[in-house]
């Protein structure tokens, strides 16, 4: 939910994004354009954090004890609390820690790769105070993918909430004995997780703000930070983007501003937040759109991004992917 102060940012934002942002130019400008000169230095908003330590471990002895998924120490099979430093997942059925565990990042606190994914029936987004908001949708930070409670089926506005998992987990655990009854693995648009993306091709370069993620760029790579907006004309890096897209049939996903989204025929919502990126960024923002969705008849869904960045996403999976405005009308 917002309050009527977040609305009426959001309204600021919308009203000033035009006096901000210059026409898209490609990315040939990278990051020294990318927030004007009251803003981070550039390098902030394209800095990206590898994260190479396991999320836990699992020797000989927890294996016979206890047994191992994906090389995690299974704790539904178990009645010893898990190792000290990582918790239970009762999602996933594992013992696991926190993918960052540094008091030096973002805030100055620790953070989760976590996700919690809307995906609606096609019913009308609900109001709040007069205003009809899109639902808030976040997925996760690197390229692995949303590890939920299979009772959380992203209907009605409900949440597919948990924590993020590389696809070689998933896979592990849908083999798992006994089986993990708990779990249900899905990418950003909510579909399952099979059989993962391909991973034969090569990652392409992209534009550094947003660049290319998942899948064939791998999993263990975070997003940058995308450019926050404060009260008056100051801008901060915010928290890291998204890493969205990719699916059982992309190969890779692309970063992507903030964490609420685009939702067809909620023009006025979709223009602030647009207004929002480009203020941002010093650029034109756009909807990247990823086909098929649940019931594309009712109701479609898109991420914030910018429109460069959504071009060039395009060119790569044009049979799946549109670039819309605030209206759902495609950009040029």
């Amino acid at each position: 939910m917002m309050s009527r102060l977040g609305l009426s940012l959001l309204v600021w934002v919308m009203a000033c994004a035009d006096s901000h942002h210059a026409s898209d130019g490609g990315v040939s400008g990278g990051g020294d354009t990318a927030v004007g000169d009251v803003g981070p230095a550039p390098d902030a908003l394209t800095e990206r954090l590898r994260l190479t330590e396991p999320l836990g471990s699992c020797d000989a002895e927890e294996q016979a004890r206890c047994g191992c998924i994906g090389g995690l120490r299974r704790c539904d099979t178990c009645t010893d609390r898990c190792p000290t430093g990582s918790a239970c997942d009762e999602n996933a059925a594992v013992c696991r820690r926190r993918d960052l565990p540094t008091g030096t990042d973002y805030d100055g606190s620790t953070w989760d790769d976590g996700c919690s994914v809307v995906v609606t029936d096609g019913r009308e987004s609900p109001e709040v105070s007069g205003w009809r908001l899109n639902p808030e949708s976040h997925y996760c930070h690197t390229g692995k993918v949303c590890g939920a409670s299979p009772e959380d089926d992203g209907s009605v506005f409900s949440h597919m909430s948990g924590l993020c998992y590389p696809v070689s987990f998933c896979q592990a655990a849908a083999r798992a004995e006994p089986p993990v009854e708990t779990l249900r693995c899905v990418y950003s648009d909510g579909s399952d997780v099979l059989d993962g993306p391909s991973t034969s091709a090569g990652c392409p370069l992209g534009d550094p703000r947003e660049p290319f993620c998942g899948g064939a760029c791998g999993d263990d790579l975070r997003c940058p930070r995308y450019p926050e907006i404060l009260l008056g004309p100051d801008i901060r890096p915010g928290p890291p983007q998204a890493c969205v897209g990719f699916s059982e049939t992309r190969s890779f996903g692309v970063c992507a501003w903030g964490s609420s989204r685009c939702s067809r025929g909620n023009d006025e919502d979709n223009s602030i937040l647009l207004g929002w990126c480009a203020t941002g960024y010093g650029q034109d923002c756009s909807c990247l759109v990823t086909h098929p969705q649940v019931d594309e008849s009712r109701w479609l869904q898109g991420y914030v991004v910018l429109a460069s960045v959504c071009r060039d996403y395009h060119r790569r999976f044009p049979d799946s992917t549109e670039c819309v405005d605030a209206h759902w009308a495609p950009i040029p």
